[in-house]
Formats: C-alpha cells, structure tokens, sequence
C-alpha cells in the first residue's frame, strides 16, 4: 500500500481529503518499471489504471507497419483508465522510458471504493471523466496529424495502406467487396519546372480537393507521394469503380485548375477490386499500380483496368 503523502502530491488526486485518500491508499498498491520494461500491451485485457508518481513512459500508437510514439507522460499523468469503466483490451502499448515508479488501482478495488465510500469514487470518477475528455483530443490531433498529408490534408501512403489491409480483412470476415484506384497527375515534372514548385503545389492541393468532392461519402482519398494518389472504394466492384475513377479523370481534363497560370492538368488512373484482382494488400496494389502504367502508355488521360492488360 502506497504512503498517503505520496498520494496527495499525485494531481490527480490533489482535491481528496485525507481520510479520503487514506480509503484510496488501502486500495492501491506501489509498482516499479525498469527502463524498457512493457507496462500494458495493446490488446491484453485492461484491469487496471496506472498513476505515475517518479519517471516517464512512451505510449505508443497501434500501426501495422512499425509503432509510433503517440505521447510521453511524466510525473501526475495517468493511463489504462478505461480499464476502470469497461471490460475492452488496452488500445495502446506503454514502456517504461526511464525507471518509473507507479500507483496500480484495480478495477475491482475501485468497484469496491464505490461501494463502501461512494463519496470518494464519485470524486475520482469526475476526475477521470475531465482527464479522458482532455487526452482524447490530444491524442485525436496527435493521431489525425500523424496519417494526414500537410499539403492535401489527405489520408497519407501509411494510412493508405494501412486501410487496404483492413479492408481485405472485412473481405475475409464478411465478403464485402471493395476497390482501390491509382490515380498519377500527369506530366507533373514539366509543371514544377515550367511554372515553379508553388505552382506545383497549387496544383496538388486542388486534385487533392477534388477527391473528395467528387467521390461518393464512403470512398477515401490518400496523397501516397508526390504526384500520386489513391482512392479506396468499400462496397464496390471492380466494375463499378470504373465509373469515379473516370469521373475524377473528365472534372481535372474539363475544368481550370486554380494555379494562376493557363495550364491544363490531366490524370491517369488504373484500378484493381476485392476479390476479382486479388485478396491480398500487395497482390491488389500491384495489379492497380500495372494499371496506372498501362494508362500512362496509352497516352495518359484515362483509365485503364487490369482487363485492359489482358486484351492488350
């Protein structure tokens, strides 16, 4: 059982009284971490919520590819706090920076708090609901920030594929269908030497507005890089994607593009569906990315499907 007096230079609990932190203290228990160690590990149950007295840990965002560090908490801060209200899986994996010293309440002492002192569980729970409401939309813009193109403000490459895989996943779960589109602004090189990078720029971020505004409410649009882009279309055949990619293709082909200068802008787009063209992330991004290279050979401003490819 951690010290009172170490409990009352925690903050969150700076508003308990002393015979209040005395019933939280018989609660809790005092653990250590060394440097390095895992704390909670995304996906294991969450039992319990951990209150940093002395170091620092790393929380670290669930990727697929590599994670990423989402936050650093010190001294005060807290975590695994849902584990206090639900039964879900931790949402994040946290490690001990540096050595850390840390105050445990399980979620069975608490319900126990609310219990026999309701006074104090209803302090600690309003507490926790200010602090959760606070780090959700630290952690919101530290998320969105991180998946989001500065230029376009479009989903970027990671997030890109980080969601064909989830949708081949819902394929395998549930049978739904999807399509991804390619899509390569053409000849964007010239435009960055004839016109300048702003220019480019301009450019980009049009195409960028355009993926959005001319694409069905579900469809999402990615910057993969450069002057490329992508398109994921859920509950679509291949078939059908035919129709946004060649719509998005005739808007940049017919309209202006606002860049301050008379440039005509085109865009070549190749296609691959779930399950026609593959089942797999690698498998579909390699018959779209064939795709987009056909078009491109065929003189660019088009579409071309992987049965394109076949017949050619």
């Amino acid at each position: 059982m951690p010290d009172t007096d170490i409990l009352s230079h925690v903050p969150l609990f700076k508003s308990l009284e002393p015979s209040e932190l005395e019933r939280l203290a018989r609660a809790t228990e005092a653990v250590a971490f060394r440097p390095g160690e895992t704390i909670v590990e995304i996906g294991d149950p969450g039992k319990s919520l951990f209150v940093i007295v002395e170091g620092q840990v790393q929380v670290l965002y669930p990727a697929r590819s590599s994670d990423f560090e989402l936050a650093r908490l010190g001294a005060g801060d807290f975590f695994g706090e849902m584990a206090l209200l639900n039964d879900k899986p931790r949402s994040a994996t946290v490690r001990a920076m540096t050595a850390v010293q840390t105050v445990k309440l399980e979620k069975e002492a608490f319900r126990n708090i609310i219990l026999e002192a309701p006074a104090v569980g209803l302090k600690v729970l309003e507490i926790l609901s200010f602090r959760i409401r606070t780090a959700d939309e630290q952690i919101s813009g530290l998320s969105d920030q991180s998946q989001r193109d500065p230029l376009t403000r479009l989903l970027n490459r990671r997030a890109f594929h980080e969601r064909i895989s989830e949708e081949c996943d819902r394929f395998r779960r549930y049978g739904h269908p999807f399509a991804i589109i390619l899509i390569d602004l053409d000849k964007f090189r010239d435009i960055n030497e004839t016109f300048g990078q702003e220019a480019g720029n301009d450019a980009l971020s049009w195409v960028g507005r355009l993926l959005t505004e001319h694409t069905r409410g579900c469809d999402v649009g990615f910057r993969i890089g450069g002057e490329e882009f992508g398109l994921i279309c859920p509950a679509i055949t291949a078939d059908l994607a035919q129709t946004p990619a060649q719509r998005l293709v005739e808007v940049v082909s017919e309209a202006r593009a606002p860049v301050g200068f008379d440039l005509q802008l085109t865009l070549s787009a190749g296609l691959a569906g779930c399950p026609d063209h593959g089942r797999r992330p690698d498998e579909l991004y390699r018959v779209a990315d064939r795709a987009l290279l056909r078009a491109k050979s065929q003189g660019r401003n088009r579409v071309a499907r992987p049965e394109d490819m076949a017949a050619g």
